[in-house]
């Protein structure tokens, strides 16, 4: 059995609001096992005999489509993607006083992270962000995270790249629950 993190891109997508409950009986009807949604933001773990995450992503990306009748695109990662996400993760916040943010931007691949980064504001003086592979690295002082120019230009590529945004500590659970499969 494999395990996955879907990640979509949003919950509410044009008007229509995927309900965790209804996603997770739509994916255990597409075949997936071990269906969980964890924190009610477009986030699951689920098993799966493919191999291929890309494969996984079709199937997803098909049954979303079918039940809420548009596009919702996913990003799909293994443990081993996501597991060395949460191990090289580069920052960490200095002792200065000021309470940061950390996130993680997923983007479908690496080309799409290195184009989103390489076309990306100088980050403010408080503010960090590094490609992993195809996710970039942000942190970014609480209170700024939808104010600073990285900000705008990471809300602004999502019309035209697939990318998604998610706290640290999220990834973190998410990597969690797929050490331990078992709902």
């Amino acid at each position: 059995m494999n395990l996955y993190a879907i990640f979509l891109r949003g919950v509410n997508v044009g008007g229509v609001k995927v309900l965790m409950k209804d996603l997770a009986a739509l994916l255990q009807d597409a075949g997936f096992t071990q269906v969980r949604t964890l924190l009610a933001s477009g986030n699951v773990v689920l098993g799966s005999e493919e191999a291929d995450p890309s494969r996984v992503k079709e199937t997803v990306e098909q049954a979303l489509r079918e039940r809420y009748g548009r596009d919702i695109p996913v990003i799909v990662q293994d443990g081993e993607q996501l597991g060395r996400i949460v191990a090289e993760y580069p920052f960490k916040s200095p002792d200065d006083g000021i309470q940061r943010h950390e996130y993680l931007v997923l983007t479908g691949n690496e080309q799409d992270a290195a184009e989103v980064l390489g076309s990306a504001p100088e980050p403010a003086a408080t503010e960090r962000a590094a490609r992993l592979g195809h996710a970039i690295c942000w942190e970014v002082p609480r209170g700024e995270s939808l104010k600073t120019p990285l900000a705008k230009h990471f809300t602004k590529v999502a019309s035209r790249t697939l990318v998604t945004t998610r706290n640290m500590n999220t990834i973190g659970r998410i990597h969690l629950a797929m050490q331990s499969p078992t709902p």
